[in-house]
């Protein structure tokens, strides 16, 4: 009987502590994010392997995107901007190449000079600020 209650409060306490990770940021406005921002890397997992990224990512206050730098997809240098927009405390982000649908990302994390957004169609970005 011993032995059962100890494995119940292991389980109790491994159900509390994955309770306990960390929660998304709600954002209040753009102004939490708008500037420049470095993205470093960007990984599926917010543990997994990361990929190297060498692209600026400006959040304008008028709610435009700009990304730039190199597209390891495409394999050169390119500059793309779209609309975004605060709802519901996440970032949506008009599809290029898709009219009328949206990425959506959230705030992971976010400190004074980086951020983790989490979402779209890597999983998880991780950004240093310029």
């Amino acid at each position: 009987m011993k032995r059962f209650s100890t494995l119940a409060g292991i389980a109790l306490f491994a159900g509390l502590s994955a309770g306990s990770a960390f929660a998304d940021i709600t954002l209040k406005d753009a102004s939490e994010i708008v500037g420049s921002w470095q993205l470093e890397t960007v990984s599926s997992s917010i543990k997994g392997p990361r990929i190297e990224e060498n692209r600026t990512w400006e959040f304008r206050a008028d709610g435009v995107i700009v990304t730039s730098g190199y597209n390891r997809h495409l394999k050169m240098n390119d500059v793309h901007e779209w609309k975004y927009q605060i709802v519901n405390g996440k970032i949506s982000a008009d599809d290029p190449g898709r009219p009328g649908r949206t990425i959506d990302y959230s705030v992971y994390e976010k400190t004074g000079d980086s951020m983790i957004l989490k979402g779209g169609i890597e999983g998880f970005y991780f950004f240093k600020k310029r």
